[in-house]
């Protein structure tokens, strides 16, 4: 089962009309993604205690820093309502180490999307880990490298004063060269007050990305980032 915004996203853009060859040379960035070994987020996640066979995936998003650390991570799933399998992942989000993104040889901090695939069949254990939002399998397939927003993105000052729990969607179209061809600020459960659309939109349109990056290619892709507006403390969680 996908989540709302998944839906949403994907019929607004669809990816099937998009030349499988649309890539350019990777040359000037390297995303960020985790380390291997110790410190790594496959061996540090424990698989939790359940019963029967299950198959959950989450999606999940934070912030890569310019040091190697996660902050503001966040995951979930439509099929984890007691959000079992997502304290699984958030809890080890401290402990995690990063190879930090680089553009033009410099660390930097960027968006960063993961895909954490919990599996149980008979008595076997699995979890899988894709550094991609999963918008994008059917035409790059499951080991892509999502797009990276590296662009400084505070919160438009049009947004500010928010007094309610709402979830919003950004969505773009990131070409091969990691500018917005396609822009779309939506939310499935509420409306959008029409001047922080404006401002997300407005924001979209001057980011900068690293680009997906598909078989050592750079390519165009379906990027997605939720931003959730919280009651309590006041303040946008990303």
């Amino acid at each position: 089962m996908k989540p709302l915004f998944a839906f949403i996203v994907l019929s607004a853009f669809p990816v099937s009309v998009w030349p499988a060859d649309d890539v350019t040379p990777a040359a000037t960035y390297t995303h960020a993604k985790f380390v291997d070994g110790k410190g790594s987020l496959r061996s540090l996640i424990e698989f939790p205690e359940v019963s029967g066979d299950i198959r959950i995936e989450l999606m999940c998003y934070g912030r890569a820093t310019a040091l190697g650390r996660l902050q503001a991570g966040h995951c979930s799933s439509p099929d984890d309502p007691d959000l079992t399998f997502a304290m699984a992942v958030s809890r080890v989000f401290n402990s995690i180490r990063l190879v930090p993104a680089t553009i033009n040889g410099k660390a930097e901090e960027v968006d960063f999307q993961f895909t954490v695939v919990f599996r149980k069949e008979t008595a076997a254990n699995s979890i899988e880990i894709y550094l991609n939002n999963q918008k994008n399998v059917d035409r790059l397939g499951i080991d892509y490298i999502s797009a990276q927003r590296f662009s400084p993105h505070p919160l438009p000052g049009r947004c500010d004063g928010w007094r309610q729990d709402a979830l919003i969607i950004e969505a773009a179209i990131v070409t091969a060269e990691g500018r917005a061809r396609e822009t779309n600020v939506m939310s499935p459960t509420d409306d959008i007050r029409t001047s922080c659309k404006k401002g997300l939109l407005n924001q979209l349109g001057d980011a900068r990305w690293i680009p997906a990056l598909h078989q050592g290619q750079y390519v165009e892709s379906v990027w997605v980032n939720p931003i959730i507006f919280s009651s309590v403390p006041y303040k946008r969680e990303q």
